[in-house]
């Protein structure tokens, strides 16, 4: 009771499949619900040069015999870090965003405290970043 066998006929079992899930800590809506953060802006110093990630988001395909056929979509995001109140905040930009090491730049977005994702310091995700040494903007919709 309670036990269920296939037997020697496979037809009737039932297989899961599991798929494992990778969830972005700050677009989380547990971490965005329970941690405060403030939105405002800031005129700071880059410390180093951007780097652009591509992140991929979705996948949809058909499985055959053990793989699937299918397509990945992405976004990108862009990191670096700038100088601020005598410390390092870490600045997210979901999209493309190519700033410079030494750019005075414009930053407006959400701003968390890192301790909770086991980072030093605060972290911005930005919704606008101005570039103040070329005049470049990067904002979002």
């Amino acid at each position: 009771m309670g036990h269920y066998s296939c037997g020697n006929d496979y037809s009737d079992c039932r297989h899961a499949t599991f798929f494992p899930i990778i969830a972005d800590p700050l677009s989380s809506s547990y971490y965005r619900e329970n941690e405060k953060s403030e939105s405002f802006g800031v005129e700071s110093t880059c410390l180093g040069d951007s780097r652009v990630y591509e992140r991929p988001f979705f996948f949809i395909g058909v499985p055959l015999i053990m793989v699937a056929f299918g397509g990945l979509f992405s976004k990108y995001e862009s990191t670096f870090s700038i100088a601020y109140e005598s410390g390092t905040t870490l600045v997210l930009y979901h999209g493309l965003c190519i700033v410079s090491k030494d750019d005075k730049l414009s930053i407006r977005g959400k701003w968390y405290r890192g301790k909770k994702l086991g980072i030093q310091g605060d972290i911005v995700v930005a919704d606008r970043v101005e570039n103040l040494s070329s005049g470049i903007v990067f904002a979002r919709q």
